[in-house]
């Protein structure tokens, strides 16, 4: 990739790699975690993009409460239902790689999966509808 890369290219293949693991859940569910991991990282870096294309200065920080709290209340509602879920998405990063016999629970991957995904593509319309100005 040239020089140009942004949060939000390292967001989308944080994404990839956690749809391209949940494959993986059936035959071992050690899996979730690390679906989880990449889940939460797509969605804190997009929403790290958000900020840092709006010039908003954000705490390098894992947790989700304390990068929404960062986003103005006008902007707010693509970021809501990620806000609502922000301890559950932010253990996703903190609990999974060290925490032993530690397993996420397959609704809560899914349902930051989909998150994800739905912040990706909302941010990437964004940025598309900024470059048409």
């Amino acid at each position: 990739m040239s020089g140009d890369e942004t949060l939000l290219d390292i967001a989308k293949r944080n994404f990839v790699t956690a749809e391209t693991m949940m494959k993986l859940v059936e035959a071992d569910d050690g899996y979730l975690n690390v679906v989880g991991y990449h889940a939460e990282q797509a969605i804190e870096l997009a929403i790290k993009h958000y900020l840092e294309t709006h010039g908003i200065k954000y705490p390098m920080t894992h947790d989700i409460s304390q990068l929404t709290a960062r986003i103005p209340d006008e902007a707010m509602e693509p970021f809501e239902d990620i806000e609502n879920s922000a301890a559950n998405i932010t253990n996703m990063e903190a609990k999974t790689r060290y925490i032993k016999n530690y397993r996420l629970s397959r609704r809560i991957v899914e349902k930051a999966l989909h998150q994800a995904e739905g912040i990706i593509k909302w941010l990437a319309n964004e940025s598309a509808g900024d470059k048409d100005k």
